[in-house]
């Protein structure tokens, strides 16, 4: 479980964080929406520690991770995580089994023959089996997408964390993408945070959601309840309204 409280960021005199609280249960998909530019991937990324947060508190499995020291945090936290980047963040220069390959080297001490499978299990996992010796550049943006997140589950993490996975995707691949977030959580038994402006993608694959705006998370439900919230902001959004800021 990942406990997050009074969370504060802000870069020069720009306040993107401004006080968020939530909780991220084991198990669970849990999506975070809001606007363009409004501190989603800011909080994730602090809880991953790529971004040290000005003042706050995150809690991960019982441990206040709050002040670590980049050692301590590789040590302890890190392991426990992966992350998929909304781009996919591969090196043009390795091969696909090279890309997962690094973060298995990285990450987990597994020999070069338990490494090999590990990455053939992966890319089975999201349908893209016996392409390790083929090179980025050679594949569409949906197969792009599925073997950044086969190099995030490679490692086995408790916590997987998704920064727009549907991002430039048509609506039958942002489909696919999300029918293979929801089976990888049940089939790895993984938790999932996802940031994401796909309001129905993440109706359909969500436990709950959660929707930052100015600096807070202002509602958290259930994802099977988002149309009978009592929130107008959280309404308006979901419905595709133009939200003013009131600051």
């Amino acid at each position: 479980m990942i406990e997050i409280y009074q969370l504060y960021k802000s870069f020069d005199k720009l306040a993107v964080l401004k006080g968020v609280d939530l909780t991220i249960y084991d198990g669970e998909i849990l999506s975070i929406i809001g606007k363009s530019g409004v501190g989603k991937s800011v909080l994730i990324k602090s809880i991953i520690n790529l971004i040290e947060p000005d003042s706050g508190k995150i809690i991960i499995d019982n441990i206040d991770v709050t002040g670590f020291s980049e050692k301590q945090f590789n040590k302890i936290i890190r392991p426990k995580f992966s992350y998929v980047f909304q781009n996919g963040a591969l090196w043009d220069s390795l091969t696909v089994g090279g890309n997962i390959d690094l973060a298995l080297q990285i990450e987990r001490c597994l020999d070069e023959k338990e490494r090999k499978l590990r990455i053939k299990e992966s890319l089975h996992m999201v349908e893209l089996a016996d392409i390790e010796n083929v090179y980025p550049d050679e594949l569409s943006g949906g197969m792009l997408k599925r073997v950044s997140i086969a190099r995030a589950i490679a490692t086995r993490p408790k916590y997987l964390l998704y920064d727009e996975p549907t991002t430039g995707l048509d609506p039958v691949l942002a489909n696919v993408i999300n029918n293979l977030i929801k089976k990888l959580n049940d089939e790895l038994g993984i938790t999932s945070v996802i940031i994401t402006h796909d309001i129905l993608g993440a109706k359909n694959i969500s436990d709950r959601i959660a929707m930052l705006y100015d600096g807070r998370i202002i509602l958290t439900c259930r994802a099977d309840e988002m149309k009978s919230q009592d929130n107008e902001i959280f309404n308006d959004f979901i419905k595709g309204k133009v939200i003013f800021d009131d600051n």
